[in-house]
């Protein structure tokens, strides 16, 4: 059974402690560093960058909250530590 996915549009902004960081870590998300949640980068500047993805169906994906959190913590397991809000289209 094929797995739906859920597409969004997440703004990403640098951490206060990590703002030097913040133009590999946007490379890095476009290079796939978030297996099954592929990104593409709408425009970005030093310290924002707004994306379109998709992410697999589950319960991370009942809520923008839910699934900004999922992806925060998936993030940082990547020691990537971006501020994201999301918002899943419906």
């Amino acid at each position: 059974m094929p797995v739906a996915f859920i597409p969004f549009t997440m703004h990403a902004s640098a951490q206060h402690d990590h703002r030097r960081t913040f133009r590999t870590d946007i490379e890095r998300l476009t290079d796939g560093h978030l297996r099954s949640t592929p990104l593409d980068v709408l425009r970005s500047t030093n310290t924002q960058a707004v994306f379109r993805g998709a992410v697999p169906k589950g319960a991370h994906t009942a809520t923008d909250a839910s699934l900004a959190q999922y992806l925060q913590d998936r993030l940082a397991r990547e020691d990537i530590h971006l501020d994201l809000s999301v918002s899943i289209e419906r």
